[in-house]
């Protein structure tokens, strides 16, 4: 069964899409930049993981630590965004040490920084601990991240739409540090899913929505990616390498991906990446449910369909937004 979700076009202010003089719609007013989701829930805010490898003082986790020879590359801006990557959620607070290990910086190199943080409202430091914490300014960037992307406005009607076919999660996701974290989610009260919320980080190999964010890598960014996750977690990529490949090839026959019990023997899920431009991370859209009500075949008669019409319906109205 096809099933099309028409989202509304709206401009995430409510401005309504007008076609312009060569027939594309626009918003009415519109606003002086638009900024690419992963600006801010790229990686640079993603979580950093404890106990990462070094390779002559590099984090391997990394793409391009010290830019790789590129003269655009700021890396005292990296390093120092890589300071606030290092909490975790579950963090309240962190040691000069305990974040030169997670970054792989050097220690007088994290202490410059955390004390730059600190001078700029974005780390708070507790003395009697000797411990920093977030400060409230952080969540400045996330909420502006928001308003400005308008990500919220414009995927969540579609969501919405779709969780109410079932009893089904449906999860807008980012990549995080070789992870996927939840930026928003849709699913009625009655949905027994995983207590999963928004925040909430997936793993890749084992996951829809890790796979779909493999899937849609080029594939020379993707072999890289691959080779970390072996190397940080071989026995769990031993298990899931092979599922892996075939949604990597499912994905480039039908635009998404599916993990039927290979997280929890309970859970199926479908995946797709909604791609805003060349060379961003993509945004990433999953429906998970129980595999009593998201069946195999239900997922993919009636699920998928829906969930690749919701997908370019947000994709159609994000490249409005930023191509105008």
């Amino acid at each position: 069964m096809l099933f099309q979700i028409n989202l509304s076009m709206q401009s995430p202010r409510g401005n309504r899409i007008v076609p312009d003089h060569r027939g594309s719609g626009r918003p009415e007013r519109r606003r002086a930049v638009a900024m690419h989701p992963s600006a801010f829930y790229g990686s640079p805010f993603g979580p950093a993981r404890h106990g990462r490898a070094r390779t002559r003082g590099r984090d391997v986790n990394d793409d391009a630590a010290d830019g790789s020879g590129d003269r655009q590359f700021v890396t005292a801006l990296a390093r120092g965004l890589s300071i606030l990557a290092a909490f975790r959620p579950e963090d309240r607070t962190l040691s000069n040490q305990e974040i030169a290990e997670r970054t792989c910086l050097p220690r007088p190199t994290v202490s410059r920084l955390t004390y730059t943080l600190r001078k700029l409202n974005y780390l708070a430091y507790h003395e009697r601990l000797a411990r920093y914490s977030l400060a409230p300014r952080v969540l400045e960037l996330s909420q502006s991240a928001f308003a400005a992307t308008g990500i919220r406005d414009i995927a969540r009607p579609g969501m919405v739409a779709l969780s109410e076919l079932a009893d089904v999660s449906v999860s807008l996701g980012i990549p995080s540090n070789d992870h996927v974290r939840y930026v928003e989610m849709a699913r009625r009260p009655e949905a027994i899913v995983l207590n999963l919320d928004v925040g909430a980080l997936l793993p890749i190999a084992p996951t829809a929505i890790g796979r779909a964010y493999l899937a849609s890598l080029p594939e020379r960014r993707r072999d890289t990616v691959i080779a970390r996750l072996k190397a940080s977690d071989p026995t769990l990529w031993d298990a899931q390498g092979d599922h892996v490949a075939r949604a990597i090839a499912d994905f480039a026959a039908r635009g998404y991906t599916s993990s039927f019990g290979n997280w929890r023997p309970e859970l199926n899920a479908i995946a797709t990446a909604i791609r805003l431009s060349g060379d961003g991370d993509p945004l990433l859209l999953s429906v998970s449910g129980l595999s009593s009500v998201l069946t195999v075949d239900r997922a993919e008669s009636e699920f998928a369909p829906a969930l690749l019409s919701t997908a370019r319906s947000i994709e159609t109205q994000m490249r409005r937004l930023y191509l105008g």
